[in-house]
């Protein structure tokens, strides 16, 4: 193997297959520190819902009527985080880019254990089909976000 082929394959992998890796590690972390939060959240709107319709028991006039409101707008609160956190997708985005990462990472095996001599071309397409299989997921999944999303407000279904 020449030393200008040797450079080729330590920068594609170095930054084709490293950077790509660490970018989809670090975006399936944040979607799941961002799924967690909003099971956090929720968890602890409803808990506040809870212990405020039972403090309405307890209370009487305006006391009970004001937990009830607000046992009431705390599950609402609650509602409205499990619908962003289900729009948004989040256990979705962090699989998805997860799945590219492990991918990737395997490719980096399989490409770190090829001798200097074997042709790098079948290593690259199946590293490049991993990128275009990621991409394609994102179609897919605003494919289900239309199908999900309730039509806009004035917007007419079209046949």
């Amino acid at each position: 193997m020449t030393e200008r082929q040797a450079q080729f394959r330590a920068l594609y992998r170095d930054l084709r297959i490293g950077e790509q890796r660490g970018f989809y590690e670090r975006r399936s972390e944040e979607y799941g520190r961002a799924r967690h939060q909003a099971i956090v959240v929720r968890n602890v709107l409803l808990v506040l819902a809870a212990l405020a319709g039972v403090a309405g028991q307890v209370a009487t006039g305006t006391g009970r009527a004001f937990c009830g409101v607000a046992a009431a707008v705390l599950a609402a609160l609650a509602g409205a985080v499990t619908a962003y956190e289900a729009l948004i997708g989040f256990a979705q985005l962090r699989k998805l880019y997860g799945d590219a990462a492990l991918n990737l990472r395997a490719a980096a095996l399989d490409w770190d254990a090829a001798g200097p001599d074997d042709d790098v071309a079948p290593q690259i397409d199946r590293i490049e089909q991993i990128f275009r299989t990621e991409n394609g997921q994102w179609g897919q999944l605003m494919v289900q976000n239309e199908q999900v999303a309730p039509p806009v407000a004035g917007e007419q279904e079209q046949a």
